[in-house]
């Protein structure tokens, strides 16, 4: 059986199996209802993983904003943009080749739980569906980035992050997933479905906008 397909299957069950434990599930379920009475406060916020295509580092890196209820449950949609260090030859027209890079760029959409925080630490259990395309981007001597052999793909990344806040405005951030795709662009031999880590510096923006925007209220708290 395929090594990759059992690692969907164990993460997703672990993850199921945590979520659908009857304490923890009625514990989520009243945390649901006291965050939904809650007035929703927006957020805005830098992203990005690692993961790997054929052995090889593929990085993303994208935007997110939404809102959040009660600091317990956010609903948010982005954009992220896929590089690998994947290169191939690739036959653009009749006996013409280039050098491509396989990339991808997609929208996401994604609910967030807050399992776990306290000051200085944070763990979320995110899970985003991603649509958009991959393909071969490629220099041809006249213009630095073409795309060739372009297709649609949608995936599905749960994972386990989380953070520690060093200062009030910046922190480090963990976490581990997988990128599972639920449609491949068939055009291109790699699937990109590989599992992701996190280990990055992390710039709370929106702790900067309170510190600038809202002192009042930041001294109240």
């Amino acid at each position: 059986m395929d090594q990759r397909f059992l690692i969907k299957v164990v993460f997703l069950a672990g993850a199921v199996l945590m979520l659908w434990q009857t304490p923890l599930h009625a514990q989520i379920g009243n945390t649901f209802a006291e965050a939904f009475e809650k007035k929703p406060k927006p957020f805005f916020q830098l992203d990005g993983y690692n993961s790997f295509v054929r052995k090889r580092g593929a990085n993303a890196i994208g935007v997110k904003a939404g809102v959040s209820f009660n600091k317990k449950i956010r609903f948010g949609i982005g954009y992220m943009k896929l590089f690998t260090d994947v290169v191939d030859s690739i036959e653009v027209n009749p006996g013409k080749y280039y050098r491509g890079e396989v990339k991808s760029g997609y929208f996401t959409t994604g609910i967030e739980y807050i399992l776990y925080e306290e000051d200085p630490w944070q763990l979320s259990f995110p899970a985003n569906i991603g649509i958009g395309s991959s393909y071969y981007d490629y220099p041809d001597g006249k213009h630095t980035h073409n795309k060739a052999l372009k297709g649609s793909i949608i995936l599905f990344e749960p994972a386990i992050t989380g953070h520690y806040k060093v200062i009030r405005w910046v922190g480090v951030g963990f976490g581990v997933g997988y990128r599972i795709m639920l449609k491949n662009n068939t055009r291109i031999t790699d699937k990109l479905s590989s599992p992701l880590y996190v280990l990055k510096l992390k710039i709370f923006l929106d702790e900067i906008y309170k510190s600038v925007f809202q002192p009042e209220e930041n001294s109240n708290n």
